[in-house]
């Protein structure tokens, strides 16, 4: 009796290690298909992060395993293997690579475009019409922001080969709405979308809704596949587009 309440509680406390075995076994997945598949991913350690958690998994269910079998104060292990556990369920959906690096590094490039355009249009009195304006208006800003807010970065958070991927400008001139369609599968692509007075402009964005994928679509909010486009207009972030 007193050996099946211990095999009972090893498998039940034993559940709270998967969440950390699991994430830190599909970081291994993700990492071998990188070195082995010509795929697009988001930069990340992803051994270094699966070695973390795989040990963090193992420690958790030793953890259980010496309180179910061993005697005395042991028995408080439980509580040492739930909350890391807890912790680590909480973490993974954050903390999975393409929300924690590229969704947020993505995010922060339009809202630096926006800004930086703004500044821009002030000055010129119009959007940018061509890449090297556009890639100018990205260096250039007023002078209250020197040495405290940063142009938007040349290389993105994607990578493929071992390499890091820049982000690449696409003009689309005399545009009446932004590019949602025929768009390129890579990642990091971004289209400025500008109106023939280049009074209006629209920028969307090709990225990863997985980790490590073949094939990159247009950023989703919140980087989920069922959700609409990011758009970002000269009048904000609006999502009047129907989808294609």
């Amino acid at each position: 009796m007193q050996k099946s309440i211990k095999v009972a509680l090893t498998v039940i406390f034993g559940l709270f290690a998967l969440p950390a075995l699991t994430f830190g076994l599909y970081l291994v997945t993700c990492s071998i298909r990188i070195h082995t598949t010509n795929v697009y991913y988001v930069e990340y350690p992803y051994l270094a992060a699966a070695s973390v958690f795989v040990v963090l998994g193992a420690a958790i269910f030793r953890c259980v395993l010496y309180a179910a079998w061993r005697r005395s104060f042991y028995g408080s292990l439980f509580g040492v293997g739930v909350i890391f556990g807890l912790a680590t369920m909480a973490y993974i959906p954050d903390g999975i690579p393409h929300v924690d690096r590229s969704m947020i590094g993505d995010s922060n490039y339009m809202s630096s475009v926006k800004s930086f355009l703004g500044v821009w249009r002030d000055v010129n009195r119009r959007f940018p019409k061509n890449e090297a304006e556009f890639s100018e208006a990205m260096k250039s800003g007023p002078a209250a922001w020197q040495n405290r807010v940063e142009s938007p970065p040349t290389l993105s958070f994607y990578s493929q080969g071992g390499h890091r991927l820049p982000y690449e400008i696409v003009v689309v001139n005399d545009a009446s709405g932004p590019q949602l369609d025929n768009v390129s599968n890579r990642p990091g692509v971004i289209y400025y979308a500008v109106s023939s007075d280049q009074q209006q402009y629209w920028v969307t964005m090709t990225g990863l809704h997985n980790d490590a994928s073949r094939t990159a679509t247009l950023k989703r909010w919140v980087d989920r596949p069922d959700e609409k486009p990011v758009v970002l207009s000269s009048s904000g972030w609006n999502l009047p587009f129907p989808v294609h």
